[in-house]
Parts: C-alpha cells; sequence; structure tokens
C-alpha cells in the first residue's frame, strides 16, 4: 500500500483514528495528573583512587579506573549501605511503612531489610568512564525526603567503605596480638636457653678464646717438630753407640771423638803407656818404678772407661729425655686439639642457639611491625571517598512529566490508530481511488474509464440525510465478463 492510500484509508476511518487518539492521550494525562509525584534527590561523591597506603606509604596494586568504578557502584547499591541509611533515618519505624510491611504477604525477614530492599529499587547509580566522580539519585514521594535519603546514602557509603578497610584490619589485628605473644614467649624461651648455655659452660666470647687457643696449638705444634728433630738426633747418636759397643770401637763414635777431655785423657794413657814400656825395659816386673807406672796407666785407663760410660750414659739419659720432652709435646698437641675442638663444638652450639634467637627475634619484630600497622589501620577515620555535592530538595517533581508522556501518547496513539485502521482495511477491503482498481486480489486488474470527484447529489437520502460527496469511478468489464 502506497502513502496516498494510507492517507486515505485514515481518512475514510478518522472517526476510529480520533476515538483511539483521544482514549490514549487522554488515558496518558489522566493517569499523569493522577500519579503521585517523585522527586530525585541528587548528590555526588568522588572516588580518589590512590595508589599508596595512607599508614605504610607503600605502593597498592594498580587497578582499572573501570573496575574501580564498578566495585564502589556496586558498594553502593549493596543492601549494607542500604540498611545503614534506614537504621540512621529510622525509616522502619515510619507508621506508614510499617502499614505496608504487615500487609505484604511475601515480606520475610525484619522490616529494616524489607525497606532497604525497597530503597534499593528507588536507588540508581551513575558513573562515567574517565571520570572518578559517581553520581547517586534516589527517588522519594517528596523534596525532604529525596534530599535526606540522598545524603544518608553517601554518607552511609563513606562509612561502610572505612568499615571494609578497618574491620578486616581489626581481625587481623586481634590474630597478630595472639601471634606477638606467642613469639614473645619463643624469644625469650630461646634467649634463657642460650643464656645457660654460657653459664653452664662458662662461655663470655669464644672467637676470641678460639684464636688465642688456636696460637697455642700453632705453638706446640711447632715445639713438637723441634722435639721430634731432638728425639731422633738422640735416637741416632743412642743408635750408634750400641754399634760401636757391639763391635768394640767406641774411640770412633763422634761424641767420643769430639770430647777434648777424652782426647786428652787418651793422649796421657799412651803416654803413660810409652813410659811404661820404657821402664819395662830397663827394670824389672816388681821394681817400683815398674809398679807406679803400671798403676798410672792402670788410672788413665779407669778414669778414660769411666769417661767413656760418662758419655754413653750422657747419649742415653739426652735420648730418654728427648723422648720423653716428645711425648709431652705430643700429650700437649693432643690436649690442646681437644679443647680447641671442645671450643668449637660450644661454638657451633652457641651459634644454633643465636641463630634461635635472630630467627625468633626477626619473627617478633616482623610480627609487632604488622600488628603496629594493622592497629593504625583499625583506627582509621578517614577514606578516600569525599562528598562531592550535597542533595538539596528539588524544586519540581521529576515524575510523571506530564507534556512528554502527551507527546509520547501522541505518538503511540498514532501509530496504534494507524495499526488498527490497517488491520480493519485488510479484513474489509473498499475502492478508495482509482489506483485501487489496479491491484484487485488474484491479480486481475480493472481498466478506468473515468474517474469524477467531489460529486454533489442534491436529492436527500431517504433516511432524511444529505448525500456527501463521492467519487465515482465507470470501469469497463473486459470482453469475456460482458459474455
Amino acid at each position: 500500500m502506497k502513502l496516498r492510500q494510507l492517507f486515505a484509508v485514515c481518512w475514510a476511518r478518522r472517526a476510529l483514528v480520533a476515538c483511539i487518539l483521544l482514549a490514549v492521550v487522554g488515558g496518558t494525562a489522566l493517569y499523569s495528573l493522577l500519579k503521585s509525584k517523585t522527586y530525585v534527590g541528587e548528590t555526588s561523591v568522588l572516588v580518589d583512587a590512590k595508589n599508596t597506603d595512607p599508614v605504610t606509604g607503600n605502593a597498592l596494586p594498580q587497578q582499572l579506573q573501570s573496575t574501580v568504578q564498578a566495585t564502589q557502584g556496586d558498594v553502593i547499591a549493596s543492601h549494607a549501605v542500604a540498611r545503614k541509611v534506614v537504621d540512621r533515618l529510622r525509616l522502619a519505624a515510619d507508621p506508614a511503612a510499617q502499614q505496608e510491611f504487615s500487609q505484604d504477604g511475601e515480606a520475610t525477614g525484619a522490616i529494616e531489610d524489607w525497606v532497604a530492599e525497597r530503597l534499593l529499587k528507588k536507588l540508581t547509580v551513575r558513573s562515567t568512564r574517565d571520570s572518578n566522580v559517581i553520581n547517586i539519585d534516589v527517588e522519594a514521594a517528596t523534596p525532604l525526603a529525596a534530599a535526606r535519603i540522598a545524603n544518608a546514602f553517601a554518607d552511609a557509603y563513606v562509612q561502610t567503605t572505612l568499615e571494609l578497610r578497618t574491620d578486616p584490619a581489626k581481625r587481623q589485628n586481634q590474630w597478630f596480638d595472639d601471634q606477638v605473644q606467642a613469639l614473645r614467649t619463643s624469644l625469650q624461651t630461646a634467649q634463657q636457653r642460650l643464656s645457660q648455655y654460657q653459664q653452664q659452660r662458662k662461655i663470655v666470647g669464644t672467637d676470641d678464646k678460639l684464636d688465642v687457643e688456636t696460637a697455642k696449638l700453632n705453638e706446640i705444634a711447632s715445639q713438637l717438630v723441634t722435639a721430634q728433630t731432638a728425639m731422633n738426633d738422640a735416637d741416632s747418636r743412642q743408635r750408634q753407640m750400641n754399634q760401636a759397643l757391639q763391635k768394640h770401637q767406641l774411640e770412633e763414635l763422634p761424641d767420643i771423638l769430639g770430647n777434648s777431655l777424652l782426647q786428652n785423657m787418651k793422649a796421657e794413657l799412651m803416654r803413660a803407656e810409652g813410659k811404661l814400656a820404657q821402664i819395662g825395659q830397663r827394670y824389672g816386673k816388681n821394681h817400683p818404678e815398674n809398679v807406679s807406672a803400671a798403676a798410672e796407666v792402670q788410672t788413665l785407663r779407669n778414669k778414660l772407661s769411666a769417661e767413656v760410660a760418662t758419655v754413653k750414659g750422657s747419649i742415653d739419659q739426652s735420648a730418654q729425655l728427648a723422648r720423653q720432652r716428645a711425648a709431652e709435646e705430643q700429650k700437649a698437641l693432643d690436649a690442646q686439639k681437644h679443647k680447641i675442638l671442645e671450643l668449637r663444638q660450644q661454638r657451633d652450639g652457641l651459634d644454633v642457639l643465636n641463630r634461635e634467637v635472630e630467627s625468633a627475634q626477626r619473627a617478633y619484630d616482623a610480627a609487632m611491625q604488622r600488628n603496629s600497622e594493622l592497629s593504625l589501620t583499625s583506627r582509621l577515620n578517614q577514606t578516600n571517598i569525599a562528598i562531592l555535592t550535597v542533595a538539596t530538595p528539588p524544586a519540581k517533581a521529576a515524575s510523571p512529566k506530564f507534556t512528554r508522556n502527551v507527546i509520547l501518547a501522541f505518538i503511540a496513539g498514532t501509530l496504534l490508530a494507524a495499526g488498527a485502521t490497517l488491520a480493519l482495511e485488510l479484513f474489509d477491503r473498499r475502492v478508495r481511488a482509482g489506483a485501487d482498481l489496479l491491484e484487485l486480489p488474484g491479480g486481475g486488474t480493472l481498466p478506468v474509464l473515468a474517474e469524477i470527484r467531489g460529486l454533489s447529489l442534491s436529492k436527500p437520502a431517504r433516511s432524511g440525510r444529505p448525500v456527501r460527496q463521492a467519487t465515482v469511478v465507470a470501469t469497463l468489464r473486459p470482453a469475456t465478463d460482458a459474455q
């Protein structure tokens, strides 16, 4: 159907169009006049998305602004915030609210929760993508109530944000208090064990004492080497002496050869023996001079033998003393090693206890620091939320908007009337103009000979009403139909 034909149909059924349009517009206007007015209180808050902790000053993880805004919007529209508004304004004590609650058959729970859920249905939270400002709109029956509820939502939102930060800190602070007590007890126990260990072993400082004892050990080791060298020399001399005794060659020993007294005694003995030989050639064996020379020789031999025995005893005694000295030095070295090992064992035990004390101290200090931070956080009274604008009683009602509703009703009524007219036309098709004959059902057409518009009939109709202007269309049937 062409637009011209549409207008022709609507004009032909203008009474129906007028009735529908009047009903829709009139009903909307009547609804707008009778509906109770609602007012919207508007307030806005600023979310300062800082990335630093107010207590420690440490940087916080970076979050997307859209995520932050969506989260804050969900917090504002939460039941917890609405419940705080109900408690702050005492909306549950309103007799009208109590009556509606009692009449609501589906109402469950406390009346405060029921009123809070109704408030959330009248709440609108708006925020823009590139802004930290969040707008809070609340509908109410009076301007004052709308402003009060909107401001109460902003205050409750700030309080809830603060509680979301302080309440976990309070719980963690309480838990850390118990941990700090346990860590303090553990630290005291470790310190007592360290002190008892030092007292039992009389330890003042293991590092300096160990250095002194190590120096003593080195000195004793050096003396042991000297004593062992001397012992080896004495053993070698004693061995040479024993071999010389077995071979009866004591005179060839280095100790005897290097002894000036023995050499002098040997020289005197040789002289005495020479003198005895001379005297024996001249005198007899019993001659006094011969007896005297023989006695002198024997005396020198006895002295030589005694001196050789003395040298032999000195060598034996030197070897024995050298062995004894080496044994003493070895014993002193072993004792010093044992002492150093004990000192090192004491130092190892002391190091273990010191590490336990240090570990307990570090854990206690870390817990104390974290506990102090949580204690400060639990006492925070400021948030990063600031109320930007305070809601004031609106001068005009937000709804119903009479002019807008009437305009929308006119548009909707026009569309509805046009739709109803077209529907009726489809069920009751009539010829409104000559062009309609060119679009007969079934694809057939009738040729139009003439079209007379605005024809007025002079004779009235039998009903007494005048005949309106009409359009007469003369058509020519096809030849098949005439036959």
